[in-house]
């Protein structure tokens, strides 16, 4: 027997029929110990063997470079040196690919250079030096919301939020508690008047606008001097795909199978891309797993919903969970 035999026949019947179940929508909820990159690598195997498919048409895309070294190395285990033509690569990597070849449909003259953490943070600090700031500079600490507003820029842009996005967000937030019957007290001295919590919300939700503009400021930078940040990638690829039908064509054309590990840190950005690309394909061959239970990304903009709705996000998707902990047998 080879070792993709022997591996399939320890298989369990819910990861048989994961790694047998390849056409169609297909998402997998597998706890911790489930043996989920087992599943995937043979899976993979099993594309390669039961169809005409290339290894370079199969593309599976995970969230960390030691998932990539991981399933590859799991791999080769199983198929040998086909592995290494199987697109392995983590989303952002392979977002970063599509930015490349695609960066003229970003009015791009050429293709912009990714900025590292330290060169970000040069323009975090450039802006909140060169600029006249009421709140986000105090004058006591200038710093002080420095690692704030990187952190909440990041999570507006994984979420594809615009700063003009994000000022509706906040102008429609001021108007509900102006409007709000629930703000206004009802006891007291203050009777007839905005409750004082009210009051220190709206107040902070117009500090909040000042940072609408620093976001504004902080993009449009990036822009003029062609670069881009980290979450930039994610962003400017799923762009790319929903305004070019060459770019959507050209990734269906190239990838009849795809698998994505960890969709539970899934974030919107990541989400709006295969749907941007995919969603209009009748029955797409993607394979999705994730456990229910270990939402690790969450303060980065990944949702449990977004692993939910995939369900149904490309027609009904075959449901199968894998239950058996092979990790923590007690």
């Amino acid at each position: 027997m080879t070792d993709f035999e022997k591996a399939y026949q320890s298989l369990n019947t819910a990861q048989k029929r994961a790694v047998e179940a390849i056409e169609g929508p297909v998402m997998v909820v597998a706890g911790p110990g489930t043996g989920k990159t087992q599943v995937l690598a043979l899976r993979i195997a099993h594309i390669l063997q039961k169809t005409d498919v290339g290894a370079d048409s199969v593309l599976c895309l995970t969230f960390t470079r030691s998932g990539v070294l991981a399933m590859r190395s799991r791999l080769e285990g199983y198929i040998g040196g086909t592995a290494r033509d199987v697109h392995i690569s983590t989303f952002h990597s392979f977002a970063g690919d599509i930015v490349e070849k695609y960066y003229g449909v970003l009015d791009f003259d050429i293709a912009p250079v990714s900025l590292d953490d330290n060169q970000a943070v040069l323009i975090v600090d450039e802006l909140l030096h060169n600029y006249d700031w009421d709140y986000i500079r105090p004058r006591t600490n200038p710093s002080q919301y420095f690692s704030d507003l990187k952190s909440l820029i990041s999570i507006l842009k994984r979420e594809r939020m615009t700063p003009a996005m994000f000022l509706v967000e906040v102008e429609k937030e001021i108007i509900f508690l102006k409007q709000d019957p629930e703000s206004i007290s009802t006891r007291g001295e203050s009777k007839g008047k905005k409750k004082k919590e009210v009051e220190k919300k709206i107040e902070s939700l117009e500090r909040t606008k000042e940072v609408v503009e620093f976001f504004r400021l902080y993009e449009e930078v990036k822009k003029d001097r062609g670069l881009m940040d980290y979450d930039d990638v994610l962003a400017y690829a799923v762009e790319i795909v929903e305004k070019s039908e060459d770019a959507r064509d050209d990734i269906r054309e190239s990838y009849q199978y795809v698998l994505i590990d960890e969709h539970q840190d899934s974030s919107g950005v990541q989400n709006s891309f295969l749907k941007a690309v995919w969603k209009g394909t009748e029955n797409p061959n993607i394979f999705v797993v994730g456990d229910d239970r270990q939402l690790i990304y969450g303060f980065s903009g990944a949702s449990m919903s977004y692993f939910e709705e995939f369900a149904t996000s490309f027609g009904k998707a075959e449901l199968i969970t894998l239950t058996e902990n092979y990790r923590s047998t007690e």
